[in-house]
């Protein structure tokens, strides 16, 4: 009976083994469909924004993948009718038939917007080379920076 009881145990954890197998290679695939989602939908979202008129910048690595973060995408567009106002959208986006953005996300897309900060600078060609006032650098906020909060 022993003899039965080993066998019976060791095909109990061959077929464990190969369920885990089975699972992992499910949850490999999940993640590699919504992955292929998520880059489709950044997609027609910037075919989107081109036919609109809207120029944009998408936030990733190199290779690709998307950053950590709410913003994803940042369209631009010089106003209409004022052509010195330039309009800036902040997109967070998603892909599949379930991703939607969470009110949670919305918020935090609300408090990003506020956290937008613009500065300015002038570039002159020189001869073979182009001279900005200011270096483009993070320090450039500091001293010729405006927010969208009034600071």
């Amino acid at each position: 009976m022993s003899k039965i009881m080993v066998e019976a145990g060791k095909k109990a954890a061959a077929t464990r083994r190969r369920n885990e197998k089975q699972v992992q290679r499910k949850r490999k695939e999940a993640a590699d469909k919504a992955a292929k989602k998520g880059k489709e939908a950044v997609t027609f979202t910037k075919v989107r924004l081109n036919k609109l008129g809207w120029k944009y910048a998408e936030f990733c690595s190199r290779k690709k993948n998307p950053i950590q973060g709410i913003v994803d995408l940042i369209a631009v567009k010089l106003d209409k009718h004022d052509k010195s106002t330039v309009n800036v959208i902040l997109f967070q986006v998603k892909g599949g038939l379930y991703n939607r953005v969470s009110d949670v996300e919305k918020v935090k897309l609300e408090k990003a917007v506020k956290k937008v900060r613009i500065a300015f600078n002038c570039a002159e060609k020189q001869k073979r080379h182009v001279e900005f006032a200011w270096e483009p650098t993070d320090e450039l906020f500091d001293s010729h920076c405006y927010s969208c909060d009034g600071s």
